[in-house]
């Protein structure tokens, strides 16, 4: 697994991105800052061979430097598909095949949803769940179909189903959501 740190040098404002894969260094990056006595000294010695001495190089460099996780929010699209994932191995008991037509379908059904909710993208995921979590409503022949292929050829209707099963408003995840 790969895990990116940043590396901020207090005195000269400095900033390093160090990149570890499998524990293991494996490259680092400057991002900000300027290059002083200091870090010229001491870059071997403030940079961990390995991530698990991490805390050690926190605790001997207290205040002089200090190291984070850099934390990345999941993007719009991966919180889509994971969505689909759960409702896909849910449904079907087995973990789904996705290819690039997959991925596809996917970018035009999340640019439809943002489309169709002003382009707010936490109502347009509350959108997307509330369609999976409704899928048992549907008729059996979409019902049988849980492709992303098809949801994206069939979404209006699929909409449409829910609509006219659930009324105009339905209740989704994080309260009410309306398609």
């Amino acid at each position: 697994m790969t895990k990116n740190y940043l590396i901020n040098v207090v005195k000269s404002k400095m900033t390093l991105k160090v990149t570890y894969r499998n524990g293991r260094f494996l490259r680092i990056a400057y991002l900000s800052g300027k290059f002083d006595a200091f870090v010229i000294l001491h870059l071997g010695a403030i940079l961990p061979a390995y991530e698990k001495e991490i805390p050690n190089k926190q605790a001997e460099y207290t205040g002089k430097v200090s190291y984070s996780l850099e934390v990345k929010e999941k993007s719009l699209y991966t919180l889509f598909l994971d969505e689909w994932y759960r409702f896909y191995e849910k449904t079907t008991g087995i973990p789904p095949k996705f290819t690039g037509a997959d991925g596809k379908a996917l970018k035009q059904i999340i640019t439809y949803l943002k489309k169709i909710n002003g382009t707010n993208e936490a109502s347009a995921l509350q959108n997307w769940q509330l369609i999976l979590t409704n899928w048992e409503i549907l008729k059996e022949f979409h019902q049988d179909n849980t492709d992303l292929k098809y949801i994206n050829s069939r979404l209006n209707v699929i909409i449409r189903e829910i609509i006219k099963t659930n009324g105009a408003s339905t209740s989704g995840a994080g309260g009410s959501v309306s398609i």
